[in-house]
């Protein structure tokens, strides 16, 4: 069955000067989520396919990034705007578009993700910068899911 990976993108700079959407990781954010991302990849070892969804926000896709240079595999990307609005209804009418045994790994923001983990399992989960949670689907119609793992 499919998996989903909620992540909050890892530690960003300030928005001085800066949009919110042209705000970078920082060196310091960088450094810890490289850890987390080695611990997702040992836990992804031997998955094969892995699609990789992100905010269009700088920070996430440099998130992302570094998940996929740590997965060492050719996970497929992509940006998708209703993450950074938040838009789950957007997101989950994509999912049907994914094999059941696909692992899909968001990349996206709070509040969104605490409100998505309720959604997906009847649970909220908190999330500080770079921290994830892995969600084992049960159903599509209703969507249920079980929170399986977190890394934070």
């Amino acid at each position: 069955m499919m998996n989903i990976i909620l992540v909050r993108h890892a530690k960003a700079e300030h928005s001085f000067g800066k949009t919110d959407r042209e705000r970078n990781l920082t060196p310091e954010g960088i450094r810890m989520f490289e850890t987390k991302a080695q611990v997702l990849a040992e836990k992804l070892s031997g998955q094969e396919d892995i699609v990789i969804w992100s905010s269009p926000a700088n920070r996430a896709q440099e998130t992302a990034d570094i998940i996929a240079e740590n997965l060492q595999t050719r996970a497929a990307r992509d940006v998708e705007q209703s993450i950074y609005y938040g838009d789950f209804e957007d997101i989950f009418s994509k999912f049907e578009l994914l094999d059941l045994a696909t692992t899909l790994i968001i990349v996206g923001h709070q509040p969104s993700l605490s409100y998505w983990s309720g959604y997906l399992s009847g649970h909220s989960v908190p999330y500080s910068t770079g921290d994830m949670a892995c969600f084992e689907v049960i159903s599509l119609e209703p969507l249920y899911a079980e929170l399986v793992w977190t890394i934070s």
